[in-house]
């Protein structure tokens, strides 16, 4: 069960144990950091409460993942899955005054009500998947109060939060609150690796500086490829001073598999750029190939680049 969630054992034994027994609480708090698998959980644990295929009443196996109601959850289609945030405040009419990035109001709470005390549209549980918790008003909490003091049957709301401090106590009271830890480094490595296709140098590197959290590892990463797929744009656009080229350079040879990274990445778009003016680019081409084969024979990464960046922003410039 919760085969798709990395780490957080604890967590998922305790939800498991509740599955298996059919003990389920009808609210609870998920507490940890971003990107860490709090809202993953939910989904899955949505899943598996309405898997029309693996009966969570007598098999352990979790959500089959390919039935209709887990194929609808997969693409957020799910009539009985309902999403209470800053995206639902703002594309619905109940809100108008409250489309604000930076409270939850009392509106959204009441309009989750009208679904909460309806029958299920398509599978046995109803599922409220509340966050950020901690951005709800006052007079949301209190609103929210009311449906926890008196759930209906097969109806299953989820707080997400940060930290507990941040929710009332009243709250606290009437909610499961299940901890969620940081991910250890050689899980968020692995992820990446895999996931994501990036070396293992690089991975490293990113989950050095991801505080245990995947979500954050991934904007890392992207922030990171981003930076990189402008080069070929700087190197072809303006005349760059040979000592900006060499730092340039330096920065992204840290190691080879960054580099040889960084050099797919010009030579995309580079063939971009080929395609449209073949006699403009095709000696570029010829060298960006050949200074790859450079990189996969153990020449310096550093040298390689030094030439390559310099022959092309004189080339083209």
């Amino acid at each position: 069960m919760f085969k798709s969630i990395i780490a957080q054992n604890r967590a998922k034994k305790i939800i498991a144990e509740q599955i298996k027994n059919n003990k389920i609480p009808h609210a609870y708090l998920f507490i940890g950091e971003d990107g860490i698998g709090k809202k993953k959980m939910a989904i899955e644990f949505t899943k598996i409460l309405n898997c029309t295929i693996n009966d969570y009443a007598k098999t352990d196996l979790g959500a089959c993942n390919h039935c209709a109601a887990c194929e609808m959850i997969n693409k957020d289609a799910y009539p009985d899955l309902h999403m209470i945030n800053f995206e639902k405040q703002e594309e619905i009419p109940e809100t108008e005054g409250e489309k604000t990035k930076t409270k939850l109001g009392i509106n959204l709470i009441r309009y989750m009500q009208k679904y909460v005390y309806m029958k299920s549209a398509e599978g046995k549980w109803k599922i409220f998947i509340i966050e950020p918790a901690e951005k709800l008003t006052i007079d949301a909490f209190n609103s929210l109060l009311k449906t926890l003091e008196e759930p209906p049957e097969h109806t299953i709301l989820i707080l997400i939060a940060k930290h507990r401090e941040t929710i009332p106590t009243t709250i606290l009271s009437r909610t499961q609150t299940v901890f969620f830890q940081p991910l250890p480094k050689d899980e968020i490595i692995k992820y990446l690796i895999e996931q994501h296709s990036i070396s293992e140098e690089s991975a490293i590197k990113i989950a050095e500086d991801a505080e245990g959290s995947i979500g954050k590892a991934e904007t890392l990463m992207l922030n990171t490829q981003n930076e990189y797929a402008t080069l070929w744009k700087e190197l072809t656009r303006k005349k760059i001073p040979t000592v900006d080229l060499l730092e340039k350079s330096k920065q992204v040879s840290r190691d080879r598999e960054t580099a040889i990274s960084v050099l797919d990445m010009i030579i995309e778009n580079a063939m971009k750029s080929f395609r449209k003016e073949p006699e403009k680019y095709i000696d570029i081409i010829e060298k960006l190939s050949e200074h790859k084969i450079y990189l996969t024979r153990n020449v310096n990464p550093n040298t390689v680049l030094d030439n390559l960046f310099i022959y092309i922003n004189s080339k083209i410039v």
